[in-house]
């Protein structure tokens, strides 16, 4: 299992995804069972995106056929990068972003249950739906847009990540009390390509 150090990448590549996202968090809505998901996420992939697949707006555009996919820049730390956005309408889906040479994907943010969980969680899930007690994988507070928020690893994953959001007035920057934390909803799930 990765060590919280290893969680730099998902802040730094993700820090201004929900600037892109443009849709509140706090009002997430779990989806009816009975709506069938566009796509389905794995620790492999998510549909027809896998650590292989090139950053290009052409390959992602004919990977979502009947979607709506739009490159935007981004900007951290005063640089610019480009991320790929897939929605269903209005509703945002997923967020791609690249590695730093700008050729393959280096991480993907869901943003809605239209896109399927092989892992049985999905967004809007509470804490104590995913994680047994005692059983919880490394956690982390977020910083800057992530601030007040906390990463999780999915349960027996190296390369999948859960958000979750509460209330807690502690300190910024700490990851609250499990009794705290056990009360919080899954916001968004990060995947990255496994390591080889």
């Amino acid at each position: 299992m990765l060590n919280l150090r290893a969680m730099g990448w998902v802040l730094l590549a993700t820090s201004t995804l929900f600037g892109v996202a443009a849709c509140d968090k706090q009002s997430a809505v779990v989806m009816p069972l009975a709506v069938k998901p566009l796509e389905m996420l794995s620790v492999d992939g998510i549909g027809p995106i896998n650590g292989e697949t090139p950053f290009n707006l052409h390959d992602i555009t004919m990977a979502f056929q009947g979607l709506n996919v739009a490159q935007r820049t981004n900007y951290a730390d005063g640089e610019e990068y480009p991320v790929i956005t897939v929605s269903k309408g209005m509703k945002p889906l997923l967020t791609i972003n690249p590695d730093a040479k700008q050729e393959k994907v280096f991480s993907v943010m869901v943003d809605d249950n239209l896109i399927g969980n092989r892992l049985g969680h999905s967004i809007g899930s509470k804490f104590t739906d995913v994680y047994t007690f005692g059983a919880t994988e490394e956690c982390a507070a977020g910083s800057e847009e992530f601030s007040g928020k906390v990463l999780c690893y999915a349960p027996k994953t190296g390369n999948v990540l859960y958000l979750f959001g509460g209330t807690w007035n502690g300190p910024n920057g700490s990851v609250p009390p499990k009794d705290v934390l056990a009360k919080w909803q899954m916001e968004a799930i990060i995947w990255k390509p496994p390591a080889k």
